[in-house]
Formats: C-alpha cells, sequence, structure tokens
C-alpha cells in the first residue's frame, strides 16, 4: 500500500477533491523532530520494526513470537496502520571494494572477473532488485503530545515482548518519505546525515517555501 494511501486511511482525514499540484497530492505539509504533519494538522509518528524471520526459530519459539506479536497488536488503543515498503540495498560499499581489489591485482584474467561483477553490482544498485523491505507502524493523532507519549509506550511493551524496534526520527521520517517519493533515486541515493533544516520542495508547505526562499 502507498504511503499517501496509509496516511490518508488515517483516522481524521477529511476527503476532498484532489489538487493539481503535487504539494496538494501530499497529504503531509511538515515533519519535526519525531512527527510529521499532515494537512489536515493531526499528526503521525511511527515505529520501525526489526524484521525477524521466524522459519529460522523453532516450533516453541515461533508461536510465542506469534502469540507475543498478537498481544501487542490487541493493545494497541490508537490508531495505527501497518506499512512496508521496499528500499534498494546500498551497494556502494560493495563495489569499491571490488575496485579496489581489481586495482590490488596484477592478473590480467582476475582484473577482467572482477570488473564484470562490478558491471553486474553497478547495474543490479540501478535498477533496483536488490531490495530491503523496511516495516513500520505509523500512528496518528491530533495532539502531538499525546501522540508522542503513546508510541514511547508502545515501543516499550513491545521491547517487554521481545519485538524490536525503534521510534522514527526526522531523518528517518524524511528518509522513508524519501523512498516513497523517489524510488528510483533511493537505489544509488540516500537523504543527508544533516535533515535538520532541510526537507524538500514537495514536501514544504506554502508558508514554510515562503520563509525559506
Amino acid at each position: 500500500m502507498k504511503l499517501g494511501m496509509v496516511i490518508d486511511k488515517l483516522p481524521g482525514r477529511s476527503s476532498s477533491k484532489p489538487a493539481s499540484s503535487v504539494q496538494g497530492w501530499i497529504p503531509i505539509q511538515d515533519i519535526e523532530q519525531y512527527n510529521m504533519v499532515r494537512q489536515d494538522n493531526w499528526h503521525v509518528g511511527g515505529i520501525r520494526i526489526y524484521p525477524t524471520n521466524i522459519d529460522l526459530l523453532s516450533h516453541r519459539e515461533r508461536n510465542g513470537f506469534i502469540r507475543n506479536l498478537q498481544e501487542v497488536i490487541n493493545g494497541l488503543h490508537n490508531h495505527f496502520a501497518f506499512f512496508c515498503i521496499g528500499r534498494p540495498v546500498d551497494l556502494d560499499g560493495y563495489i569499491a571494494h571490488l575496485e579496489k581489489l581489481k586495482t590490488n591485482t596484477t592478473d590480467p584474467i582476475r582484473k577482467k572477473i572482477l570488473q564484470s561483477q562490478i558491471k553486474e553490482a553497478a547495474q543490479t544498485a540501478i535498477s533496483g532488485e536488490a531490495l530491503e523491505t523496511l516495516f513500520y507502524i505509523l500512528f496518528a493523532s491530533p495532539n502531538k503530545s499525546e501522540l508522542l507519549e503513546q508510541v514511547k509506550q508502545i515501543l516499550v511493551d513491545m521491547k517487554k515482548k521481545g519485538l524490536g524496534g525503534y521510534i522514527l526520527d526526522h531523518k528517518e521520517l524524511m528518509d522513508m518519505n524519501f523512498i516513497f517519493t523517489h524510488p528510483v533515486q533511493a537505489a544509488y541515493e540516500r537523504m543527508p546525515e544533516d535533515t535538520k533544516d532541510y526537507i524538500p520542495p514537495q514536501l514544504l508547505n506554502p508558508e514554510r517555501m515562503i520563509l525559506n526562499g
């Protein structure tokens, strides 16, 4: 399911005619430290969940894991939605390693093999074939303080049940939106490390765009 659809389906959204601009299509007007602000001024926070391969667990461990997950979900009394999205794996480090091996070898056959591997890895990165799936739980509330407290408590409950995850901060929220709005670029680009004062133009509300020039 698309990010915009997930955010739209969270309670509090009122139906309106589709806008012709990109800004009107995206339901987010701003991204703060630990939450996003929707066009209707509702706040959306989230938790990124660490995936677990239950096929590697024993039958008893698997049943216990599923039971713990059910208990956590049953305890979610506020508005929430699950959101999953695939992000191309960053192969820059792997390609740099192959380049280094190629530079340090004098064997022409080995150089040719390494060059072929470099080319294949680069094509895989650009095509977005190598994907990792990111899992999120998004929460919505008209009150930002209550939302942040609820998200913190939910994360505590998850960790008590052995479920890993962390609260999405400003950079993580920006990265999630960047993957959604720029799926091709996400194959070889990452959001800047320092994103405190940075928001792509399509995520800025008109007032903030004027303020930032």
